[in-house]
């Protein structure tokens, strides 16, 4: 089993937001335990499980840094891009790219930030693309930027 450990300011508050924006099951929370030292919350989003913490410099859990370049990101695909775009905005996510349709790659596409400082490609397949052709493409592409 994978899961992805996410420090935040405040995991609870990080939890309501994102079961706003995606379809989530709560596994455990801290909320109504007596707060020893930090908050945390387990949840799933689709297959995937999610373990938020409260940052806690003692331990070096961080935050992530508002002003740096994020290197990861998390990729959902999903049956309706634009329901879940407009649930992301909806709850104060910054569009970083807008969404739309790339009939060439079969995917409408987006990325946006949540107010946590995380990253989120919103992704739903138009029509199959072999990897092969994805590279071509977007090789393609990245010589054109050059």
């Amino acid at each position: 089993m994978l899961i992805i450990d996410c420090v935040v300011k405040d995991a609870i508050k990080v939890y309501q937001t994102y079961a706003t924006v995606f379809e989530t099951r709560l596994i455990e929370s801290s909320k109504n335990l007596p707060n020893l030292s930090f908050n945390e919350v387990i949840f799933e989003i689709e297959d995937m499980q999610f373990h938020l913490f409260d940052a806690n410099p003692q331990m070096g859990w961080q935050v992530p840094d508002p002003n740096a370049v994020q290197s990861m990101w998390f990729n959902i695909v999903v049956n309706d891009a634009h329901a879940l775009f407009e649930r992301a905005i909806s709850a104060g996510f910054e569009v970083v790219v807008p969404l739309m349709k790339d009939e060439e790659l079969g995917i409408w596409n987006s990325v946006v930030k949540d107010p946590f400082n995380y990253s989120w490609v919103i992704e739903q397949n138009i029509h199959e693309v072999d990897f092969s052709t994805r590279r071509q493409i977007l090789n393609k592409r990245i010589q054109k930027l050059k």
